[in-house]
């Protein structure tokens, strides 16, 4: 366990770098913002302050949680394939199933392996081996150069231990994979000659995927406090927040997460929800969010079912009853008799109150979570806010306070109250706002503290009827938000740009599996990574469907194939642009729908796939994850969807990925089972990490989120995946993608300039919308001709050439991705 850290509760100096001091430095090379640097005791952080949001900026010389610790580091395993059957390809024998019997072990997080330097074709290599099971694969080749000599001299001063299995559960993530620690365990001496040798991993680029950050065991207070509370407005914010929670006169408090809802909104909801009541059992506690709960936790997290309700319109019922009318009222055929026995299916629902909000209820306090934008959000919960004595806004997106003043009429939200009252926790360099619902639970509950210190343990603390369960619900709710928003764990910030030229060690890091690690020691095993595994994933059905002659699956993998368009791509001329795009429309997706519910009734149970699972199992499969992956970094499969989706860039390094659906059509139901009066696309946006691209993109679709990870939406009369659009810059139609591209960049830097107020950023951005025009561009070739622009400032030579030694070693023949029409017989053929 680490320490916690001691520091003065005062700031002993703060100011504010000029332009001439920060140019000199090469740390802020590129930051067009002013940055504040507290000194502490001679340890430097650096953060940077927009408006009332403060952003890490670096951690420079100051003596972390890593920095207490022996040398470690986290690294993948390479050559698992080899220990595992194959889900897709049954001509696959491996040398035998290690790993398989691993996964199906009761592995822990930090079990000892043991490892071997032995042979292989070009050299040695460091097997990895656990003593009960036999050899489940070795150190990635670029590690173990740098490495082997140190664990040559001195093995017994290096410890490998087992740090996750992870995928492996279904087809869209096939082969299990596993992460290891290396620690070094030899006496201080040795300690700043290996701290060398393991931060010359960390920082080679031939190991970017393949190493990463070891992180401690670490509390809430270790990862979050020594950040946030060292600038006095942060601290009176928490400080506020835990207070009016506190208060007993809240007796009745709602918290709140967005649409479409993630693994963040849910457990930041549920875990509050839980840590109030474990406080005070007493108070009226309930969650809401106004959409269904996926598949990937519906019934799995523990306490997700009848906890996070959805909010009941009395008018809802007689609605759901005019809209079966009409369909029965319309055109005849399989569509709509299917989308008939749907809304039957959510009367039938109906007459489960405990499922919805009692709209007479009032509450004293309400508090959203993870809530970036009002386009994320819901009129439906209106009254239940400006009914409220007060609101708590917690979030850990960049903050978008005049897109929530246009739609406070809507929304009832007054985002200007909720700053005037100092309730509202912007932190969005944090990786998920579980991570932040964390702190203000270790405020409110005490006991926490007194297990980490040994005092008194769980069972101790939380002793009265059903509170150990409510704290393993809790524990469970923050674990999945956290891996689920850091892909289990990897993401330890929203990186930016001017982080990624910092050596790895710098860049800010809130140790999300430290944190997550010290959480569910406190289950007594009931929470762990193997639970996580097992449990918090999903799969559309693969069943085969009589129907069909396959599974809804397949008829997924098959309609993102065949609207797949990739740059470059040799037959139709496009450019090279490191860029993937699927497409997808409404019938198909409904298509999808009905035959996974099908499967569903032909396995005996009551159909409760829904149209937010269809749309994430496209967001979410093997043909775009192989599209944003480098295949340079990791080698394309040899069989299936995965070699169809395969294509070769020079942008392979910076690959962007984006999915465009139209998840509305007029007069057929949309995700939340109302009959859409109009069309609407649904784009989601994915870049490298550190990058703005997806974020940037967005913002011209109305979107937002992380550079890295965002979504948009196009809501116009007739929309579809073929319409013509232009873009229209403060009212004037503007054809020339350069401009464009530059406004939306000039949007992004005024937006985040720490100079202007939230008023004088509004005055100064550009409107950017988009309008139907017959002579305009379809949004995939808006999407085209702006990456176009964006790879014209970024030579070819430098994206990542160092690693294109490795091209002679794929095999992409000629660009098989062109031929999909020809291909997707071959892999579908048992269907058709």
């Amino acid at each position: 366990m680490i320490k916690p850290i001691q520091l003065e509760p005062r700031i002993t100096e703060e100011k504010l770098l000029s332009s001439n001091q920060k140019q000199s430095s090469p740390f802020f090379k590129g930051l067009n913002a002013d940055t504040a640097k507290f000194d502490l005791h001679n340890n430097n952080i650096a953060f940077r302050q927009n408006g009332k949001v403060i952003n890490v900026v670096s951690f420079t010389g100051l003596k972390n949680p890593l920095e207490q610790q022996k040398p470690a580091i986290q690294m993948r395993v390479a050559g698992v394939k080899n220990h595992q059957n194959s889900m897709t390809d049954p001509t696959f024998a491996p040398k035998d199933k290690n790993v398989q019997e691993l996964a199906e072990s009761d592995w822990k997080d930090g079990q000892e392996l043991t490892f071997k330097i032995a042979k292989a074709k070009n050299g040695q290599r460091i097997a990895l081996i656990d003593p009960n099971i036999g050899e489940i694969g070795y150190v990635h080749k670029e590690i173990a150069d740098i490495i082997m000599p140190a664990l040559k001299r001195n093995p017994k001063d290096f410890k490998f231990e087992l740090s996750n299995v992870i995928a492996g559960m279904g087809k869209g993530a096939e082969t299990i994979g596993l992460r290891v620690n290396l620690l070094y365990t030899g006496n201080d001496e040795k300690k700043a000659q290996v701290g060398e040798v393991f931060n010359k991993v960390l920082n080679n680029p031939e190991c970017s995927e393949s190493a990463m950050l070891y992180q401690p065991e670490a509390s809430p207070e270790e990862v979050l406090s020594v950040i946030l509370d060292k600038d006095p407005k942060a601290k009176e914010i928490i400080n506020n927040i835990v207070r009016e929670i506190k208060d007993p006169s809240n007796k009745r408090i709602l918290v709140l997460g967005h649409c479409k809802p993630d693994g963040d909104t849910l457990g930041s909801a549920l875990a509050l929800k839980n840590a109030i009541k474990l406080m005070d059992s007493e108070r009226k506690v309930d969650g809401a969010v106004d959409d269904k709960i996926p598949g990937l936790f519906r019934h799995k997290l523990p306490g997700i079912d009848g906890e996070i309700k959805r909010p009941y319109n009395p008018e809802f019922k007689q609605k759901l009853e005019k809209e079966i009318t009409s369909l029965k009222n319309g055109e005849q055929n399989d569509q709509t008799k299917g989308q008939i026995e749907i809304l039957e299916d959510e009367l039938e629902e109906l007459k489960n109150p405990e499922d919805f909000l009692n709209p007479k209820d009032k509450y004293d306090l309400v508090i959203l979570l993870d809530v970036p934008t009002p386009e994320r959000f819901t009129n439906q919960f209106k009254n239940y806010i400006e009914g409220a004595k007060k609101v708590i806004y917690v979030d850990h997106h960049p903050h978008r306070p005049a897109e929530w003043d246009r739609k406070a009429s809507q929304t009832g939200l007054d985002m200007n109250k909720v700053h005037n009252n100092k309730l509202a926790w912007i932190a969005d360099t944090v990786p998920a706002a579980t991570q932040m619902v964390s702190i203000i639970a270790n405020k409110l509950l005490p006991q926490m503290n007194d297990i980490e210190q040994g005092k008194i343990s769980p069972q101790e603390a939380f002793n009265k009827p059903g509170q150990l369960d409510k704290f393993k619900a809790f524990v469970a709710s923050i674990v999945t938000g956290i891996s689920t928003d850091t892909g289990s764990f990897l993401r330890t910030a929203n990186l930016l740009p001017e982080h990624m030229k910092m050596p790895v060690q710098k860049r800010p890091n809130f140790m999300p599996e430290g944190e997550s690690k010290y959480l569910m020691n406190m289950t007594d095993g009931v929470i762990n990574k193997k639970w996580l595994r097992e449990e918090i994933n999903y799969d559309i059905s693969d069943g085969k469907v009589d129907k069909l002659k396959g599974s809804a699956r397949d008829l997924m993998l098959e309609y993102s194939l065949k609207g797949l368009k990739v740059y470059p791509d040799s037959k139709l001329n496009t450019p090279d642009l490191g860029l993937g795009i699927v497409e997808v429309d409404y019938d198909k997706m409904y298509d999808v729908w009905h035959y996974a519910r099908e499967a569903e009734k032909q396995e005996g149970k009551k159909p409760e796939i829904n149209f937010l699972d269809v749309q994430n199992s496209f967001k979410i499969n093997e043909i775009t994850g192989t599209l944003r992956a480098n295949p340079l970094k990791h080698k394309p499969e040899d069989h299936g969807v995965k070699k169809a989706a395969q294509y070769e860039s020079d942008y392979d390094a910076d690959r962007i990925a984006i999915l465009i659906c139209q998840d509305k059509k007029a007069g057929r139901l949309d995700e939340k089972l109302n009959i859409a009066s109009n069309n609407g696309l649904r784009l989601s946006l994915r870049s490298q990490e550190g990058t703005i691209w997806a974020e940037l993109l967005a913002n011209l679709f109305g979107g937002g989120g992380h550079g890295d990870a965002s979504g948009g939406r196009v809501d116009l009369p007739g929309i579809n995946l073929d319409s013509k659009l232009a873009v229209k810059i403060n009212g004037e139609i503007e054809r020339d993608p350069a401009t464009v591209l530059k406004k939306l960049k000039n949007n992004h830097e005024i937006m985040n300039n720490v100079k202007l107020t939230n008023a004088e950023k509004q005055a100064k951005v550009s409107k950017i919308e988009l309008t139907m025009d017959s002579n305009g561009r379809t949004c995939s070739e808006l999407i085209a001709d702006l990456v176009k622009e964006i790879r014209s400032t970024q030579p070819k030579e430098n994206n990542d050439k160092s690693s294109n030694k490795h091209k002679k070693n794929l095999s992409f023949s000629g660009n098989k991705v062109i031929s999909i029409k020809e291909f997707i017989p071959k892999i579908f053929a048992k269907n058709r």
